[in-house]
């Protein structure tokens, strides 16, 4: 390969090869050294030659499965941009619906008729659209990344394919939750119960259930009488539980909180404490580590690497309440997460809150977010609308 050279220095070899023009029109050369021969030099100069051909993904040959190359792509160009949980995300349909169908295919071999049929058979398996529309996005990234830099193709298959209109839209049921329902809920899990305070935060402020088991008494200004969300608990599979940022910019925000929620939020301070009394030197604390992993340490034993956080929602004895075991007792009420955003922005806007001071309190950067996912056609928006019909024509 004539781009490679190779040059003595002192007892070792080294390789130089041009890898394009620098900002300033300048060449760029790489060169490393310390090899023992002339050959070995060579050699991995061409290795390196063709990393750098090929986006420094480290890929080296010209002809590549979908299963490495898009494996070193999300190892090497997508880790280091995105969060803990879109990356998970990632890896999860990278594993269970790339990999079967394409895994094997050499990426200058995929077509847009190849695409198009696998495209079709994940349809047939029952994904929603949305998640249909998030693997589509995924693999038209990885193969926009294979035309350039890394220039093992000449065009994205995907590009021509899109996701079938067919596919169904909606796979997570909103439901309304009546105040007779809510008081049933609170009466099967009243104060001193850890799920008490996360039910009343849900269903008065409409927050993320992540972002109600990472709220800290730090984020409550009771003068205020505000909560300020920064943070949030997420699971990532094998790792454990982290506190992480929010999903989006628009995410961190305020939330004005009534005295009913203020009063309880109070009393179960209070409570805390007398919890941590009651159980000693076996209460938990938590921990945040640098990358935001939590790690649980028994009040006796030498506090781990990390943060000291004290947050809100967590068993009488410290323990932080678990995301899937309290999704498993909504779900044995025929409700989920959602349900309380939905409700919460229902009630909102059909008592005429503006559509932008919901969608600011519910962590939505625009109204149509909103209005498209968490309103409700109901009956009184029903006749509300009708009332605002007749008075329009009894003025004509």
């Amino acid at each position: 390969m004539a781009q490679v050279r190779t040059r003595k220095r002192g007892k070792t070899f080294s390789y130089i090869f041009e890898a394009g023009k620098a900002v300033d029109g300048r060449r760029k050369v790489v060169e490393k050294g310390g090899f023992p021969t002339k050959d070995a030099a060579y050699k991995a100069g061409v290795a390196a030659y063709n990393d750098f051909l090929h986006g420094n993904i480290g890929i080296t040959s010209e002809r590549v499965t979908l299963k490495d190359f898009m494996t070193a792509w999300l190892d090497n160009v997508v880790t280091a941009n995105v969060k803990l949980t879109t990356m998970q995300k990632h890896q999860s349909h990278f594993k269970n619906q790339i990999l079967p169908h394409l895994g094997e295919v050499k990426v200058q071999d995929l077509t847009p008729a190849i695409i198009d049929e696998w495209m079709r058979k994940l349809l047939q398996t029952g994904l929603a659209k949305n998640t249909l529309s998030a693997i589509h996005a995924l693999i038209h990234n990885a193969l926009d990344y294979a035309v350039y830099p890394a220039q093992l193709i000449s065009s994205n298959p995907v590009a021509y394919i899109k996701v079938p209109k067919n596919a169904p839209r909606n796979v997570i049921e909103r439901k309304i939750i009546t105040p007779e329902q809510f008081s049933a809920l609170l009466e099967k899990y009243p104060f001193g119960s850890p799920f008490y305070i996360p039910l009343l935060l849900l269903y008065h402020t409409g927050m993320r259930l992540g972002e109600v088991l990472g709220l800290s008494w730090s984020d409550i200004d009771f003068t205020a009488k505000r909560i300020t969300l920064r943070q949030q608990v997420v699971y990532i599979n094998k790792r454990g539980h982290f506190l992480t940022s929010l999903k989006t910019e628009s995410s961190n925000r305020y939330v004005l909180v009534d005295d009913f929620l203020l009063g309880e939020l109070r009393r179960w301070q209070v409570q805390q404490a007398e919890n941590e009394k009651h159980f000693g030197d076996s209460y938990v604390y938590v921990y945040r580590e640098a990358d935001g992993h939590i790690e649980r340490q028994s009040k006796s034993l030498p506090a781990p690497d990390g943060k000291k956080v004290s947050l809100v929602c967590v068993r009488d004895d410290g323990r932080i309440i678990v995301k899937t075991f309290f999704t498993r007792i909504l779900r044995s009420e025929g409700l989920n997460a959602h349900s309380f955003r939905h409700t919460h922005a229902t009630q909102l806007i059909e008592n005429g809150a503006a559509p932008k001071g919901v969608a600011g309190r519910l962590g939505h950067s625009n109204t149509q977010i909103t209005q498209n996912l968490y309103t409700h056609n109901t009956v009184k928006l029903q006749e509300e609308t009708l009332a605002i019909f007749d008075k329009n024509l009894q003025t004509k």
